[in-house]
């Protein structure tokens, strides 16, 4: 008579797929969970002190046995009559009762919110790598609620490494949105100038924003930004930031460092926040042909690094072979730039307005599908790619030094979609995404190694939470 033996399936994911680690304890091969059986042989438990080489998600608590849910309601029931019993003790006036529920779970101030992010960024706060984010909240109010809090968009910004939210603050209300005609904010753009090392941010179509993590506010800066400039007086109609004719780079290089504003007399003018230097139209198109040595301003002798990417053959369908470029050039600070040298002209394609003054290989071709370098600085370069053209194909980082040696390669195992990056000496910080089966995103900090390329779960930003009262 044979036996008929249940197959042990993930308690996470439900694969059927593991190694077996010892006489007990299995790891899934499609989630990376360790479980284990139970004395009895049936029963299953996640372990949950692993944290894999990976991505580390998290976890789902093991469905309790009958004796342990018997056990839990006991526990239940002797602090929730004790707690009881402890209102009673307190005289009519209840002097103690406030230190009693100091917690969220019984106290009043807090509130259930519900958080759609529209987009969260590493910045730097005091030395130390914090996320900055913007999201649009609804307010979770019950009938006899004080409303000291409005429906609108919030602020605020996150410590990488211990999770501490530092502020978190209003924007704007929704109601004062619609007053202000601030209705897109959902199309905002941040960019980091450099130069005069500011974090603006722009909402469609009139308003500017200074955002300082130092001081970990988010200021209105529209009627200041050019309290001075006569031109300017009428108001702002329209702003933007100046982009360049060419988008082949990445968002460090994607343009000046300043903005196109048109006033409310239908003016169009050119401003430079590290300069101060406010340009006309005509003015600024006869400034960006000019010599290096005819525009005021600071010159700077830049390093910059490039994927040049060709077909593998004729018949290829699509670029994969890759290699790294190191290109020196020289970048006008704070004016308006076109500096294409014609001797240079095998990069022009990079930018139409640096002066290109020499390049390096730094590689051999690799294989690698819509390769793309999402960080590079002086020591490191990271890059993104896929192996092959499947949608489901998990895609690879890796990290180079600046001299194109590989230090090591990390394939994302899960569906994460990887966002702004930013490093300290330690980690490389990414804000990133994935969906879920409701169709909306889960947030995260994630993090890799600098030495290992070890990739952590850092923090998650709650969609359902509750907030403090202000």
């Amino acid at each position: 008579m044979s036996i008929k033996i249940r197959p042990i399936k993930c308690p996470n994911c439900g694969s059927e797929k593991h190694n077996q680690l010892n006489e007990k304890l299995y790891r899934c091969k499609n989630c990376g969970t360790e479980y284990f059986l139970d004395d009895d042989d049936i029963t299953i438990h996640v372990k949950h002190d692993f944290n894999y080489d990976g991505f580390t998600q998290p976890k789902r608590e093991p469905k309790n046995s009958f004796s342990n849910t018997k056990r839990n309601f006991v526990v239940i029931g002797i602090v929730f009559l004790f707690l009881i019993g402890a209102m009673f003790l307190w005289d009519g006036n209840n002097k103690g009762k406030n230190r009693l529920f100091s917690n969220d779970l019984f106290s009043n101030d807090s509130i259930s919110v519900v958080d759609q992010y529209d987009i969260i960024l590493p910045m730097m706060h005091k030395g130390r790598v914090c996320f900055f984010y913007i999201t649009e909240r609804n307010i979770d109010y019950k009938i006899d609620d004080d409303k000291t809090l409005a429906d609108g968009y919030y602020y605020g910004f996150v410590d990488a490494q211990t999770g501490k939210v530092l502020a978190d603050k209003l924007l704007i209300s929704d109601d004062e949105s619609k007053r202000v005609d601030m209705t897109s904010i959902n199309g905002l753009k941040i960019w980091h100038l450099y130069q005069a090392d500011k974090w603006l941010c722009l909402i469609p179509k009139q308003f500017i924003y200074e955002i300082n993590p130092q001081t970990l506010t988010m200021n209105n800066i529209s009627k200041t930004i050019f309290a001075n400039k006569k031109a300017m007086s009428s108001g702002i109609s329209s702003v933007d930031f100046i982009y360049r004719t060419s988008d082949f780079f990445d968002f460090l290089l994607e343009g000046d460092e300043g903005l196109k504003i048109s006033n409310n007399l239908a003016e169009v003018y050119y401003y430079f926040p590290a300069t101060d230097h406010l340009y006309t139209e005509e003015a600024y198109n006869y400034a960006k042909e000019l010599p290096s040595s005819e525009l005021k301003g600071e010159m700077r002798d830049s390093v910059l690094y490039i994927l040049e990417s060709k077909k593998s053959n004729a018949s290829s369908s699509k670029e994969s072979q890759n290699k790294l470029t190191r290109i020196q050039f020289t970048y006008h600070l704070g004016n308006p730039k076109y500096l294409s040298n014609p001797s240079n002209k095998k990069y022009d394609f990079v930018a139409k307005d640096i002066q290109v003054v020499g390049s390096q290989q730094i590689s051999d071709w690799f294989t690698g599908f819509d390769a793309n370098i999402i960080l590079q600085d002086s020591t490191y370069i990271l890059i993104w790619y896929k192996t092959n053209i499947s949608e489901n194909t998990p895609a690879v980082l890796q990290l180079r030094n600046t001299n194109g040696k590989i230090l090591w390669t990390r394939s994302l195992e899960y569906p994460i979609r990887l966002y702004a990056a930013i490093r300290d000496n330690r980690k490389i910080w990414f804000s990133a995404s994935k969906k879920t089966p409701e169709h909306y995103d889960e947030n995260y900090i994630i993090s890799f190694t600098l030495k290992e390329g070890k990739l952590k779960y850092e923090y998650q930003f709650d969609r359902n939470h509750k907030v403090k009262k202000h």
